[in-house]
């Protein structure tokens, strides 16, 4: 039976819709005159229910249905907050394991590793340069593959750059992945009971056949409502030379400019998302530009104002590719604006992009 061939757009919204929960949890990466709104929706407050319902502590099976296993004696099981991983641990040093299945065709997506790499403050890679950065394993009998990405700058609130070793292996339906992550100095000490963790597993049979709707639907029920957003989305013009594209999931503006060349998107996340410096070091990353210390930040960014706040704008244009960044925090949130594409696109359409920065609008609260 011939192979079928991946479908990387289609699965990575998937993955964006099964992980942004764990990674925001654990992270701490026509017309000129149209005006859009668009808003955060907010979910409606729960119904009071009796006490005796209670399907998220009594519908998500028990983890040794699926794989049993003998935890090392220094890991301490912890409550997912997303909701997905079949089960979660804490390690010393403010490390963590979690494993979590999803739909077997995502095993070989690179998205998933561009992921990790992003969490990091990494770029992203190719899907070849993904393979070749793989490394095969033992987990439970059976081959898997393993990564090791290692950031290069310290999170906010951390001393040492982040790391997380990321091993998989596909069941029939399913693709598993485990999940070391934390500080890299708390890393190197629990790799090797990490190691011997995976070959130790014991899958059971429904271990290769996940209810993949049933396992999103427990994990809307066991995971609370996510706060309201701390400052309402705003509103822009749209210029008249750039295409609209559906909103996702994580792009409340998204649009296309230069032919469809160049993409424009609009995206908020909780907290600083590792920093402006982080930030700065990936986009340049994206663009094959070398990144900057400290002391190299102001003269790689330029102070700019959106909605009448302070923003911080970055042009990390390339030989071939280029990005206009913008980074800008309101309240507990930071909101990014970003136009990317080949670099001579990019650079055409600054002066649309400037102009679309200066129309955005954030409702008086």
């Amino acid at each position: 039976m011939e192979k079928p061939q991946p479908n990387y757009l289609r699965d990575g919204v998937f993955i964006v819709v099964m992980l942004l929960a764990v990674l925001l949890f654990e992270i701490f990466s026509g017309n000129s005159g149209e005006v859009h709104s668009y808003n955060v929706p907010k979910e409606k407050p729960a119904q009071a229910a009796a006490p005796a319902v209670a399907p998220a502590a009594t519908s998500k099976p028990d983890p040794g249905t699926l794989i049993q296993f003998a935890k090392p004696q220094d890991w301490t099981n912890v409550t997912d907050g997303s909701g997905l991983a079949t089960f979660s641990f804490a390690l010393p040093g403010d490390a963590g394991v979690s494993a979590i299945p999803l739909p077997a065709r995502l095993a070989e997506n690179p998205m998933i590793v561009n992921m990790w790499r992003e969490q990091v403050g990494l770029g992203p890679v190719d899907e070849d340069t993904v393979k070749s950065l793989s490394k095969p394993i033992q987990i439970g009998g059976h081959t898997g593959r393993i990564f090791d990405v290692a950031g290069t700058e310290p999170l906010a609130g951390q001393n040492t750059p982040p790391r997380i070793v990321s091993a998989s292996l596909v069941l029939g339906q399913v693709g598993w992945f485990f999940k070391l992550s934390g500080p890299a100095d708390s890393i190197g000490p629990q790799l090797g009971a990490f190691t011997n963790f995976l070959a130790t597993l014991k899958f059971q049979p429904a271990a290769s056949q996940v209810n993949f709707d049933r396992l999103m639907a427990e994990a809307q029920q066991a995971k609370p409502p996510p706060p309201a957003p701390d400052v309402a989305s705003p509103t822009w013009a749209k210029p008249a030379g750039w295409a609209e594209k559906p909103r996702t999931a994580m792009r409340l503006g998204n649009f296309t400019a230069g032919d469809g060349q160049a993409e424009i998107t609009l995206m908020t996340f909780p907290g600083d998302v590792g920093g402006l410096l982080a930030n700065v070091n990936r986009w340049r990353d994206q663009s094959g530009l070398p990144p900057v210390d400290a002391a190299g930040l102001a003269s790689a960014t330029e102070r700019v104002s959106v909605a009448g706040t302070p923003a911080t704008l970055v042009e990390a244009v390339g030989d071939k590719n280029g990005s206009i960044s913008v980074y800008h925090p309101v309240g507990n949130q930071t909101w990014f604006y970003k136009i990317t594409g080949p670099s001579a696109v990019v650079t055409a359409e600054k002066g649309a992009f400037m102009g679309f920065l200066q129309s955005i609008r954030f409702p008086k609260p």
